[in-house]
Order: C-alpha cells, then sequence, then structure tokens
C-alpha cells in the first residue's frame, strides 16, 4: 500500500469536501435565528425512533417494501463505516485493523464484525438492485427517473463490490498462494474468511483465475474502493443526498416531537415598525428563512412521500410539497454563493410568483399529512403559512374572498361578520348560564362554542348536543356569550398574524379576567388555538376537545350509553384533532360503544387521515381546481360501504356533508360524535 498516495487523494477529495460543506453551512448560517435544542431527552427519543428505527419508512402497510429496502441500506452505511476506517488505514499501515480495540486477531470482536460487515454488504447490494428495479422498472409515480439518482445506486455497488472483491482476492492470495497478507486468526475461531461467507463464496468461485489475477484485483479493488468512496462524499453536498449528512441531525431538531402535539406557528413581531418599513413580516425572500428551513431544504431525499399523500395535488391542485421543496431547494442552491458573500438573495427574483406560483401557495389545507410521512422530518406547513404572511401584511395579496372574511373578523369578531350580540342565540331554551364574572368554585368547565357552533346552522346542532350531554352528566358549565370572539385560527392560517393577535389577546384578556381554567370544546380548530398558540400570549388553560370530555364522563360513569347507531360506520379524524393534537382514541371509544356494529375504518385514517379540504382558511376560500377534496374524502367513505360518517369538527361536518350531498347518494347520514353518543344514552335517546 502507498501512505503517500493515500495522503494525496485524502488532501484533495477532504478539501472539495470541506469547501463544499462549509460554503452551504455558511449559507444557512446567513439565514434567520432559531432555538432548536429543548427538550433533549424528547429529542433523542425521535432521533432514535424515527432516524435510526426508520420508523416512518417501514410503518406504512403499503410502503414496506421500499421502507425495508431502504433500513437495510441505511443500517449497512452504518456498519460498513466502521470497515472504512479499516481500509482506509491498512494504506498507512499494514495490519491497521490490530491496532483497533476489540477487533484484534484474539478478539472474537474482530470475527463478529468480520461477519455482520460481510452479510450486510450482500444485503446491502442486493438492496441496490431492488432499488434500481424499482426505480427503472417500477417506476412509481412519486419517484423521479434522473441520472444522479442512479449514478449513486451505481457508485453503492461500486464501494459494496469492490470490499466484496478485495477481500475475495485476499483469501485466494493466502489459501491459494501462501501470501503473508495479514489477516485475522485465531488457534480456535479459526481465520478471517471463515468469518467472512459471501466473500469466501466469491474467493471460491474466482480460484482458478490465477495468481496474477488475484493480484490485480486485490490491488485495482483497493485502490477502486477508496476511489469510489471518495467520488461518492464530494457527491453528496451537490446533489439530494446530502441528506446523508443531515438527516440525523435534521430528525433531532424537529419542531415536534414524535407523539406530541404540533408545537404552534413561532409568534410574529407585529409591533415592530422596522419590520414593517423593512419588509421582513413573515417569508417574502429566501434570507426570510430560519436556517432549521434552510436545513429541511438541503435534507428532503425527494422520494416523494408527502406527493402522494397531500389531498390537494391527489385532486388535481397545483400543489405537492415535493415539487415545493425542490422549487425552494433549487433556488436556495443558486443563491447560497451570493447568500453566503452578502446575505441577500437575487432581488429580481420573487419568491412567490417566480419561485412558487400562487395558486400553489395558497392550495395548502395546512393538515400536515405531508409532515407526518416525512422520514426525515421536514417541516412544509410553517414555511408556507410564513410565506402566506408576508403576501398577506406585506403585499395584500391574499386571495379575494378572503377580504370580506377578514373584515368579519375585525367588526363582529367572526367570519361571516354577522351580529355578535347573537352568539349565544343557539342556546334559547338550554337554560345554560353565560359567564360575567370570574367563575365560582361550582364551575367545572367553560364550554367554548366557536364561530361554527354560534352562527353555523347544522353546527348548532352539534353545540346543542354538547350542552345536553353536559348537563345530563350533572357538569357545572357556562359559556361566555358575546364575549367569545374567533380565537383567529384562520386569520393566523390565512397569514393575517396581525388580525391573528388582534382576537387572541381579546379572548386571553377575557379568559383571564374571567379567571378560567378549564375550557370544553366541540371544535378542533379552537382546540389547537387555546391549547397550543394561545401560552404564546399568556393564555394558558387546560382544554378539551368535547370527544375526549364525553369520553372521561363515560368512564366515570356519568353518562351511561346503550349502543343505538345501525349500518356501516366509519370516523373521519379532523386534521387538527388528530395530527395537530394527537387524539384519535376517544372518539373511536365512544363511537365502539354506541354502535351496534363494529366501526370500520377507511383507508386513510388515524395520522394518514385524509383532510376534508377547509383547514389553512380553505373553508373561506373558493376550491376552483382539479376535484373538491371532500367529495374525494367522502369517495373514500363510500369504499368501505359506510352508511354513517361520523366526525368530531363543525368544519368536517360541513364539508362532508357537502361531499355526501354532491354524491347524490341516499341514505348516508353524518352525524357529529356529540349527536351520536346524544342518542344513544340511556333511557333518553334523544334525536339530536
Amino acid at each position: 500500500m502507498n501512505p503517500i498516495l493515500m495522503t494525496l487523494a485524502l488532501a484533495a477529495a477532504l478539501t472539495v469536501f470541506t469547501y463544499s460543506v462549509a460554503l452551504r453551512l455558511g449559507a444557512l448560517m446567513r439565514l434567520r435565528p432559531e432555538h432548536r435544542l429543548d427538550r433533549p431527552w424528547q429529542r433523542l427519543g425521535v432521533l432514535l425512533k424515527v432516524g435510526f428505527g426508520q420508523s416512518r419508512l417501514i410503518g406504512r402497510e403499503h410502503e414496506r417494501s421500499s421502507g425495508a429496502m431502504h433500513f437495510f441500506i441505511f443500517w449497512g452505511f452504518v456498519i460498513l463505516g466502521l470497515r472504512e476506517i479499516i481500509v482506509f488505514g491498512e494504506a498507512f499501515s499494514k495490519g491497521f485493523q490490530e491496532l483497533l480495540p476489540l477487533l484484534g486477531s484474539d478478539s472474537v470482536g474482530g470475527y463478529l464484525y468480520t461477519l455482520v460487515y460481510n452479510v450486510f454488504e450482500a444485503i446491502v447490494l442486493c438492496m441496490v438492485v431492488f432499488a434500481l428495479y424499482r426505480r427503472i422498472g417500477l417506476r412509481p409515480q412519486r419517484l423521479d427517473l434522473n441520472i444522479v439518482g442512479n449514478v449513486i445506486l451505481f457508485l453503492i455497488i461500486g464501494v459494496v463490490g469492490t470490499d466484496l472483491l478485495y477481500d475475495a482476492a485476499k483469501f485466494n492470495l493466502i489459501g491459494l498462494y501462501g501470501y503473508s497478507i495479514h489477516h485475522l486468526s485465531h488457534p480456535v475461531f479459526g481465520t478471517e474468511m471463515a468469518w467472512a461467507p459471501f466473500a469466501r463464496l466469491l474467493a471460491w468461485l474466482m480460484a482458478g483465475w490465477g495468481e496474477g489475477m488475484m493480484l490485480f484485483l486485490y490491488q485495482f479493488c483497493f485502490w477502486g474502493h477508496i476511489l469510489v468512496i471518495l467520488v461518492f462524499l464530494n457527491l453528496l453536498p451537490a446533489t439530494k443526498h446530502m441528506h446523508i449528512l443531515t438527516a440525523l441531525p435534521n430528525v433531532f431538531l424537529a419542531t415536534s416531537p414524535e407523539g406530541y402535539p404540533h408545537t404552534p406557528i413561532p409568534l410574529l413581531n407585529v409591533e415592530d415598525e422596522k419590520a414593517w418599513e423593512e419588509g421582513k413580516l413573515g417569508i417574502d425572500r429566501l434570507e426570510h428563512l430560519t436556517w432549521k428551513q434552510g436545513l429541511d431544504l438541503y435534507t428532503c431525499t425527494e422520494c416523494g412521500r408527502c406527493y402522494d399523500i397531500c389531498p390537494t395535488y391527489v385532486t388535481g391542485k397545483p400543489l405537492t410539497l415535493k415539487w415545493f421543496n425542490d422549487s425552494l431547494h433549487d433556488h436556495l442552491r443558486e443563491e447560497e454563493g451570493r447568500l453566503l458573500r452578502t446575505g441577500h438573495t437575487d432581488e429580481s427574483r420573487q419568491l412567490v410568483g417566480d419561485v412558487i406560483g400562487h395558486d400553489t401557495l395558497w392550495a395548502c389545507t395546512t393538515c400536515r399529512a405531508c409532515e407526518e410521512v416525512c422520514p426525515v422530518t421536514i417541516e412544509h406547513v410553517p414555511r408556507i403559512i410564513g410565506m402566506r404572511q408576508a403576501q398577506t401584511l406585506m403585499h395584500e395579496a391574499q386571495p379575494e374572498e378572503l377580504n370580506n372574511t377578514f373584515r368579519g373578523l375585525e367588526r363582529n369578531g367572526n367570519p361571516w361578520g354577522l351580529g355578535y350580540d347573537k352568539r349565544a342565540d343557539w342556546a334559547k331554551g338550554l337554560d345554560i348560564p353565560i359567564l360575567t364574572e370570574p367563575p365560582a368554585e361550582d364551575v367545572d368547565v367553560v364550554m367554548w362554542v366557536g364561530c361554527m357552533g354560534a352562527f353555523d346552522a347544522r353546527s348548532q346542532k352539534i353545540a346543542q348536543a354538547t350542552g345536553k350531554l353536559l348537563q345530563k352528566a350533572g357538569v357545572k358549565f357556562a359559556i361566555l356569550g358575546t364575549a367569545e370572539k374567533c380565537t383567529g385560527d384562520l386569520a393566523r392560517r390565512s397569514g393575517n398574524e396581525m388580525l391573528y393577535q388582534m382576537l387572541a389577546r381579546e379572548n386571553v384578556e377575557t379568559l383571564n379576567t374571567l379567571k378560567v381554567r378549564k375550557i370544553v370544546t366541540q371544535c378542533p380548530h379552537c382546540l389547537n388555538s387555546l391549547s397550543n398558540e394561545y401560552p404564546q400570549l399568556e393564555g394558558r388553560y387546560e382544554v378539551f376537545h368535547h370527544s375526549q370530555y364525553l369520553a372521561r364522563l363515560v368512564e366515570e360513569g356519568r353518562l351511561t350509553l346503550d349502543p343505538q347507531l345501525e349500518g356501516t360506520v366509519t370516523f373521519h379524524d379532523p386534521c387538527y384533532l388528530g395530527r395537530y393534537n394527537r387524539e384519535y382514541d376517544a372518539p373511536r371509544a365512544l363511537l365502539a360503544r354506541s354502535s351496534r356494529s363494529m366501526p370500520v375504518e377507511m383507508r386513510r385514517s388515524r395520522n394518514e387521515s385524509f383532510c376534508c379540504g377547509a383547514g389553512g382558511a380553505r373553508m373561506w376560500m373558493e376550491e376552483k381546481i382539479g376535484t373538491r377534496v371532500n367529495e374525494e374524502r367522502v369517495r373514500q367513505a363510500y369504499e368501505v360501504g359506510a352508511t354513517t360518517i361520523a366526525t368530531a369538527c363543525p368544519f368536517c361536518m360541513t364539508m362532508i356533508s357537502d361531499g355526501v350531498t354532491q354524491s347524490g347518494r341516499e341514505g348516508v347520514q353524518v352525524l357529529d360524535i356529540a349527536e351520536i353518543v346524544l342518542q344513544s344514552l340511556r333511557e333518553t335517546r334523544e334525536p339530536a
């Protein structure tokens, strides 16, 4: 071996690699700051589960084969990392492996590692061949057949193949021709060759090739292996395969650890006059991203799992988060040099318009299905909302139909602009008290009705059913009446952060003045705002979704149910109850107790539920492109023969009901979980 040649090769390759990585890290450091080192133990747990355990790849039923393929390739890289140290070390010191702790010739560890890496080399080789067949032969729609991706796969074949041939040639030179090349040898455990079954098989197949060929292969495969590794290393920073370097850090730095509610959108300082003057509210230019959002772009694997899970893309809208990421990533690659030097990007190119289409930006329902399946935990929705903030606050370029919605929120605290004095009319005749003073000890909980429950005729029935159930359970509760305003969810999701904060601060002041501590609401959007986002404004409350609270009352025996619901029942998971707040079981528990037959699950359910199409303020925007999202969701319910579609969100109720109406199918009803529970309540069985 040649230490001088190896030194020169390493110096050249590592210089180029260091420059490439430093360029990209430097560009990231020019982006906005962000703190990402809180909750270290939770983050470590996510890293072990999602990063090393590859749970998002092997956990999806219809992705098991490709997930297993990536799992073995990933762990092959991890295990073969030590092998690369040994191979590079051999160029500097014959018998370098002897210098490593636990891997010497008198150590069981050396033999075990030989067995493990040799087996994994064979596995990785098979997995890469399968990957090539899948990319070129099967060709799933979400995968792009690009040259770089295939080159990387062939380079992996080169890495593994040259190492197997190197070992095989070495074994033949030792065993057949008496060479004294260092190898592990032990009086009990035998030789290294005995512990490398696949390299030994190759050696047997090549036994007749002659001494000269073995010497050639030994040298050629050693240096070929080194060359392929160094080429591979320098391709990583320049391609999508940079995720090999950034994926694990990106998973560790994810906003919301697995199994926890989503962390809220960062609070925008709308009182910063300088930010208004300089146009720095929201994300209007590439440099307005945070460094973590930039890291997300570099980490995208282009696997396309967000491609076929997105309800907007599936229904023909101009949005798939894969393309969205690709566009921003390509823009970042083009601008990284300028960004590093000046901290700014090309002012002639607009982020929304030139890089991302206007319709693309506003198509998103913020359902976060894309984030749920992303194997490297890329956070798409906060970036989209940041771009909407810039469009709404700085350019007033929001969709035209939102203007009336904003005016309604400003004037009367609800999106329709209906008289706020009518906010408690839904409760007439129910004898529900209105809280006007700080609650006495005899008030257990405040019922937050929400705009839909207060003003929408269909959703009023949900509010009434919830109120009746609380009364029948003996819960001492009250409502706020005209003191309640919209939580501001739709304003925030449409980028109008100033309007959101105005509404939220008024609500926080009301709740804090009344010393409210416990809240129950039938709207998951209100639940998310009150529980997860109001703490940013000093509003801290214990908030329950009505399904959670009712399930607790049933468990405590304060409500007793007899199954009354007949037919085939399926449950539609609201995005803001499920993916945003991790509640999947309470509605199902109530449904199981209320139905005469076990509810069935739709193809897309629980954390992979298909959005109804109303989130992200889409409820107040026209859906002019492609198939309507709610109609697609109803079609999925019909696939399982549903005669009752149950849900737990007034927005979902509206969208699913409209979808059923549009389908023209008779005999299918859409009910909220509270209505179903009320129908099944023992001895009363009142129709909702």
